[in-house]
């Protein structure tokens, strides 16, 4: 008889006689108590030989056969609830999470849930206007189209959105196509065009956005004395503005200076060689007195002057860029150690190495010498955080 692989426990011989069906005359239709526990047992009745004669105590053996208890069947994905299936996906990158919706219909109304969709990393893409309708009607909030290449198709309107940031900086758009986006966002607090030609009527649809903050238009052309007009008139709730290397007029840097948002605070008017003048920075100083990071670099023809209005009005700087602006003098830049929050001057490019260890030793170590080379001012990607968007994490 070939042997089982089951396992079995024999019950003490002594425990079973008063159930030996020879000995008690009678048959036991007792059934055995089932076991408490996870694991289940069953007992068998087997015959054995006797040892000899007249001895039939041990003509039965009784066997407990252990047997594996019934576990639950592991729980399949279909039958998660949407609620968890919500927590999941979030952790997933945008190309897995496309792949999820294209599984069946169910995934993919789960998938187009508009807290998977809000904030979108879509640089150095190619995406069609079409796609991009589709992604905006998701509820996407947070935009990035980084150096990305929007094409134009015959698909000219885009339906309202609720973007709230939108990164463009050198991205590839007709001037159809981004008059088109910017017809659809109402909504924007943020919002980035730099190296991206500009005209009245994009400028127009810019300035719908009157709940717009921070604005960054560095090297951006076309920006007409109207347009200047626009900017400064709407947009009342303006914090943080580079209008960096735009090629304005020295008429609209005055305008800017006298009419700027009082409630500036970070501004950006670098790369104005001949247009910035010490009147522009007085006027500027005497208005925007709230500010807190102020970029005047390749400003060639103000003087201390600049740094006088500076210090009598604006109290609140507390970092200063005015790289290669010759005429200044270290004496003058001493002197804004005098305001209470100040800690940051960069001027590249502007003293000699002697002068600029001298005024390092003025300044004492409380004021940061030459720390940034490049200004961060309303940009929405800085530093070594490639994958959020003016503070805010992106999918990718």
């Amino acid at each position: 008889m070939t042997s089982t692989k089951r396992k079995h426990t024999i019950i003490a011989q002594s425990d079973l006689d008063h159930e030996n069906p020879i000995i008690n005359g009678k048959k036991n239709l007792d059934r055995p108590k089932k076991l408490k526990g996870k694991s289940k047992s069953k007992i068998v009745d087997v015959p054995t030989l006797s040892h000899g004669p007249g001895d039939v105590s041990n003509t039965f053996q009784r066997y407990r056969v252990k047997t594996k208890s019934k576990t639950d069947a592991k729980l399949n994905i279909f039958q998660l609830p949407d609620e968890i299936i919500l927590i999941i996906l979030p952790y997933l990158n945008k190309a897995s999470l496309v792949a999820f919706i294209q599984t069946c219909r169910k995934y993919r109304a789960i998938g187009y849930h508009p807290n998977l969709w809000r904030r979108i990393d879509l640089s150095y893409k190619r995406i069609g206007s079409e796609q991009l309708n589709s992604l905006l009607q998701r509820g996407t909030v947070t935009l990035k189209l980084n150096q990305s290449t929007i094409e134009e198709s015959n698909f000219t309107y885009m339906e309202p959105s609720a973007l709230c940031h939108l990164d463009l900086t050198a991205a590839i758009i007709s001037t159809d196509l981004l008059l088109n986006l910017l017809r659809s966002c109402t909504s924007l607090r943020k919002l980035s065009l730099e190296s991206i030609p500009l005209n009245y009527k994009i400028v127009k649809k810019i300035v719908a956005n009157i709940q717009l903050d921070t604005l960054n238009l560095a090297m951006c052309t076309g920006i007409t004395f109207e347009c200047c007009r626009l900017i400064t008139n709407k947009l009342s709730s303006l914090r943080s503005l580079n209008i960096a290397w735009t090629e304005l007029s020295s008429q609209s840097i005055q305008y800017i200076c006298e009419t700027i948002p009082r409630c500036i605070e970070n501004l950006n008017i670098s790369g104005h060689r001949y247009s910035l003048t010490d009147d522009c920075m007085q006027t500027l100083a005497h208005r925007a007195f709230r500010l807190h990071f102020l970029d005047i670099s390749d400003s060639v023809v103000i003087s201390d002057q600049s740094i006088i209005a500076l210090r009598q009005h604006s109290r609140l700087l507390e970092h200063l860029s005015a790289s290669r602006c010759y005429l200044l003098s270290p004496s003058a830049l001493i002197t804004l150690k005098s305001l209470p929050a100040f800690t940051t001057l960069d001027i590249f490019g502007t003293l000699a190495q002697l002068p600029l260890q001298q005024l390092r030793n003025e300044l004492g170590t409380r004021i940061q010498l030459n720390m940034f080379p490049l200004s961060n001012i309303a940009r929405p990607t800085t530093g070594t955080q490639r994958t959020s968007l003016w503070g805010l994490r992106t999918r990718s």
